[in-house]
């Protein structure tokens, strides 16, 4: 039988590096199927549609009740409050059993985590050593003191702060509504709430625009797609109540003590899932890519889809000296600024750095924070920095993945006979006893531990101290997220992550001398091969 001729085999030194660029190219076409390719986004002129969908939802036309047009007194922000509770008789009662009110969350039954209790952050320390007037400007409340606050009465309820669509709603010192602002017309625009409304407080955390969230700032208002995919009016157009969807007025999120809900399924058929995971409405496998999707089992999606914070056009501060505040010029305070004109220096705060387009710090979180308080001891380490809220999580816990946080740095006065943090009085007047006032920090400190009602042995000193804070906006487009080499390679991204081998970073490991030695036994196999293929060649 005739059989048809068959094509020349390849030589083996080409087969052999054939084989080879195949083993090259492999590599290169996973990479390619990592690439995501979600459904197309929302964005690029989406703002106007969703936002006109929220307004036809509206069913009332707040300008016209009477009751809403006034004239109400200067400042009588209760009398607004009054007014609105004719109708919606129970939204007081919600709203005082939120954090947004008490500022204080429980903790197995105690008191003692939120703004108004002994909590210490290395920023502005604390409000209760008599500096409550000053920080109730983001209070949702009126005439918000100090301890004396009545926080059972309904009409002192702020409903205007967070339903303000008109922009003007300002508030001052208590709380109380800036005497210039229109109640009446405030009171008849009022709708649901906006980047804002909510941007009013928490952009400004730490007293400044940027100053404590890295990934929160005034310029996401009217931010380019580039700094914030889902709240640039350029991309999806979203509210923070998009995602932070709240139920009788609890808005949705993170505290002090409870981590955020990120359920992606209901418990029952019905229920409201929680926005809080970007699973919710990305699916935990958003990726065509296995590898990818495999990833979000130990990587929070904000890994790689926030590369920097602070992207905008403002800095955020990264550290804050309370140690080399008060100097004075002829007796009075004043600033300095660095080459890229932000504040290096200020009497009232001491020495700052503030940065942009900061690169993240990578942590194992399982959603849980640990925080010091007023009323703990600590003994400093041996790098010198007390850590305010260590993250919980480690590879082996389930619940645990790496995120991004911001690194905070500071220098705060402190106990040196009870090692504990103190609560200094710092806004008041000359004569107060305030720090901002009179430059004497051991009266400062000894009048804010009578306020805050805590013990204080006279002695104080400085300690350097760290916090973290969870990035979680400022998500990037697609084209701009993190390269695999960013974290896999030996100086990456996770450098400092442990508990784990990660591919490209890690050597002289057990799975290393594995892999060198099966890559030294099939060289040496191949080399006995040839040896053996030649030898018999030449007999």
């Amino acid at each position: 039988m005739l059989h048809p001729p068959r094509k020349p085999s390849p030589s083996r030194p080409r087969r052999f590096f054939q084989a080879l660029m195949g083993l090259l190219v492999l590599p290169l076409a996973l990479g390619r199927a990592q690439q995501p390719t979600p459904p197309a986004p929302l964005g690029h002129g989406s703002y106007t549609a969703l936002h006109s969908a929220k307004t036809r939802r509206q069913t009332a036309d707040h300008s016209k009740f009477k009751i809403l047009q006034g004239p109400f007194k200067e400042a009588d922000g209760p009398a607004v409050t009054r007014a609105c509770l004719t109708c919606h008789t129970k939204a007081a009662q919600q709203v005082m059993a939120t954090s947004h009110w008490t500022w204080n969350i429980a903790k197995d039954g105690k008191d003692g985590y939120g703004k108004s209790t002994h909590l210490v952050n290395n920023y502005c320390i604390s409000i209760i050593g008599g500096n409550t007037e000053s920080c109730a400007r983001c209070h949702a409340g009126y005439g918000f003191k100090d301890k004396t606050f009545d926080f059972t009465k309904q009409e002192n309820v702020d409903c205007l702060v967070c339903h303000d669509t008109t922009g003007d709603y300002e508030k001052e010192k208590a709380g109380f509504p800036n005497p210039g602002v229109s109640l009446a017309e405030v009171a008849q625009k009022v709708g649901a709430p906006t980047n804002r409304n909510c941007g009013v407080c928490h952009f400004f955390g730490g007293g400044g625009d940027a100053t404590k969230h890295g990934d929160l700032d005034d310029t996401i208002l009217k931010a380019p797609r580039t700094e914030d995919v889902h709240m640039s009016k350029q991309g999806a157009g979203m509210d923070c109540v998009d995602c932070h969807a709240s139920e009788a007025h609890k808005v949705g999120g993170p505290n002090y003590v409870i981590p955020a809900d990120r359920r992606e399924q209901p418990k029952y058929p019905g229920e409201d899932v929680s926005r809080m995971s970007c699973a919710s409405c990305h699916t935990d496998s958003p990726h065509q890519s296995y590898i990818l999707n495999r990833h979000y089992q130990k990587v929070a999606c904000q890994t790689c889809h926030i590369p920097a914070f602070a992207r905008g056009k403002l800095p955020t501060n990264t550290y804050w000296d309370w140690s080399t505040a008060g100097r004075l010029k002829n007796g009075r305070g004043y600033k300095e600024e660095d080459v890229n004109g932000y504040e290096s220096y200020n009497s009232i705060h001491g020495e700052m750095i503030w940065q942009r387009n900061v690169k993240p710090t990578y942590v194992w979180y399982n959603g849980n924070l640990k925080f010091l308080r007023l009323t703990d001891s600590f003994t400093i380490p041996a790098d010198g920095k007390v850590v305010l809220n260590p993250a919980e999580g480690s590879y082996a816990d389930p619940n645990a993945k790496i995120w991004p946080f911001k690194f905070h740095e500071g220098t705060q006065p402190y106990d040196t006979g009870l090692n504990k943090f103190v609560a200094p009085y710092t806004a008041g007047p000359k004569g107060s006893g305030a720090y901002w006032g009179d430059w004497n920090w051991d009266v400062a400190i000894k009048m804010g531990m009578e306020t805050a009602e805590l013990p204080y042995s006279g002695k104080y000193g400085f300690v350097k101290t760290t916090m973290l804070w969870p990035i979680t906006h400022m998500v990037a487009p697609k084209e701009q997220v993190l390269a695999c080499t960013e974290c896999h390679s030996r100086n990456g991204r996770l450098t400092n992550v442990p508990g784990f081998y990660l591919l490209g970073r890690d050597r002289g490991t057990a799975v290393d001398s594995i892999g060198i030695g099966m890559v030294l036994l099939t060289l040496l196999g191949v080399g006995i091969h040839g040896f053996i293929r030649i030898t018999n060649v030449r007999h």
